[in-house]
């Protein structure tokens, strides 16, 4: 099963809309890309096997290969670098809305397919950055 992340880039923020097939699953909400020098970064474009993880502090996530991993919006904190957070919509000023459902929703189809014994992927295709800054014209993935 492959689902597949479209982004666009922003300077304070990438925003991105994860499908399955030609159903869309969620919004999401990652970082910044690295050339927009925020000090955390998105998780670069690519194929990823993706995997639940487990720990006492975080609880459930979702392992985004070696490169991230993807988890509930931390509202009390600030995002954290090769992160993405999915989301169910957004309210008109940009707020994310029902960001812990739009994981648990995810978390529960992937369950599924992983119980089964199936290989969950991930693909992130991202549109070009919309500036013309010189670190954001270098390509980022392979």
């Amino acid at each position: 099963m492959r689902l597949v992340l479209h982004r666009k880039y922003r300077a304070g923020i990438t925003l991105g809309r994860l499908f399955l097939g030609e159903q869309q699953l969620c919004f999401t909400r990652e970082p910044p890309k690295a050339c927009f020098g925020t000090g955390t970064l998105c998780v670069e474009e690519g194929v990823y096997e993706l995997e639940p993880i487990h720990s006492e502090e975080k609880g459930w996530e979702i392992g985004v290969a070696d490169k991230g991993k993807i988890s509930a919006y931390p509202w009390e904190e600030p995002m954290v670098s090769n992160c993405i957070y999915p989301l169910t919509c957004y309210r008109a000023d940009g707020t994310p809305l029902f960001t812990k459902l739009a994981f648990l929703k995810l978390l529960e189809r992937l369950e599924r397919e992983w119980e089964r014994g199936e290989v969950v992927e991930l693909q992130i295709i991202s549109e070009g950055v919309p500036y013309l800054l010189e670190s954001c014209l270098e390509q980022s993935y392979s």
